[in-house]
């Protein structure tokens, strides 16, 4: 009920793929937006901080080092390696697809990409 199959496999090759082909169905809208940034304060700032910029709670107090900032062009972030890693986890961040539906974590996505511009 409500569980899509999806497509890119928990694999270094899987999360190259859905870098460079995963697109989101949602558009990019106040609601969505909205949505995004109120999920991303509840699951990903505790790390990865309000903007982005891998300064969160949990990184000023020790408990994680190496938090890296959206915009590391190392890392070349997209919205398909986003979903990606929330959907499997990548390194020391687990899996989100427990906690946010598919739709959710679009929604999530959005907003990344949003702090992501806004660091450059």
């Amino acid at each position: 009920r409500g569980w899509l199959p999806y497509e890119y496999e928990n694999t270094n090759e899987g999360y190259e793929a859905a870098k460079a082909e995963l697109k989101s169905p949602l558009v990019t809208n106040e609601e969505n937006m909205a949505t995004g940034k109120e999920l991303y304060g509840i699951y990903c700032a505790v790390c990865h901080g309000t903007k982005g910029d891998g300064n969160g709670i949990l990184s000023q107090r020790g408990k994680f080092e190496g938090i890296p900032k959206y915009n590391d062009e190392a890392r070349a972030i997209t919205e398909g390696s986003i979903y990606h890693v929330l959907m499997y986890g990548k390194n020391n961040m687990g899996s989100h697809a427990s906690q946010l539906s598919i739709e959710e974590r679009w929604q999530v996505t959005q907003h990344v990409l949003k702090l992501k511009a806004e660091l450059k």
